[in-house]
């Protein structure tokens, strides 16, 4: 496995554990539901991916690696919330924290998403920018169906749309006589739309 990649699609895994688990410590859910909405989160959109591209199991069921990291991950958001819970540390520090890591996964699983239809189908762009659209929100939604919420992808802020375009930039540049790599700059154009989107509280246009 390149080494480029597993770096993403790990630091995708760990950031979206951390965003899956603060959910779920929101909820006021358990330590397993806690554990649960961690893994959804974190490896649910890869799952699709993997099952879309025909790789059988999935990648991050292959080993222990993965599983093992978000429980580790899982654990460490509960026991900090539970010692500093009645302090009262929670409000503003936890919503920076979720959203940031938020970010971070979304733009990596992009990447990891659209590389991995680079690799199988380089002359379908449609699909490659859907399998990093795919890959990036598919585990947000799960986890917030089991959260009993609507996606965020569906009515809150620009989410989906920064996906998209990172996957358009990483075809283009993949194509194109670019000295930049492509995984860098694509991760780059995700992460800074959408930090930009909730700095300036961008929003897509919906009925009011």
């Amino acid at each position: 496995m390149d080494i480029m990649w597993y770096i993403f699609d790990m630091l995708g895994t760990v950031a979206f554990a951390i965003s899956g688990a603060l959910v779920g410590v929101a909820k006021k859910m358990d330590i397993f539901g806690i554990i649960v909405l961690a893994l959804a989160t974190a490896i649910g959109g890869g799952v699709i991916r993997d099952c879309l591209v025909g790789h059988f199991p999935p990648n991050s069921l292959q080993g222990m690696a993965y599983v093992l990291v978000v429980c580790a991950v899982s654990f460490i958001v509960f026991f900090i919330y539970r010692t500093r819970y009645y302090k009262q540390v929670m409000g503003l520090w936890s919503r920076r924290s979720y959203m940031m890591a938020d970010a971070l996964g979304l733009a990596s699983f992009t990447v990891t998403g659209a590389s991995v239809g680079y690799a199988a189908y380089p002359e379908l762009p449609v699909f490659i920018v859907l399998l990093g659209t795919i890959t990036a929100v598919g585990g947000g939604i799960l986890r917030d169906m089991l959260a009993q919420q609507i996606p965020s992808v569906l009515k809150a802020d620009v989410y989906a749309l920064p996906s998209i375009i990172g996957g358009v930039a990483y075809y283009l540049m993949r194509h194109g006589n670019w000295t930049f790599e492509p995984a860098y700059g694509a991760f780059m154009v995700v992460l800074g739309i959408r930090l930009l989107a909730l700095y300036f509280h961008w929003s897509l246009p919906k009925v009011r």
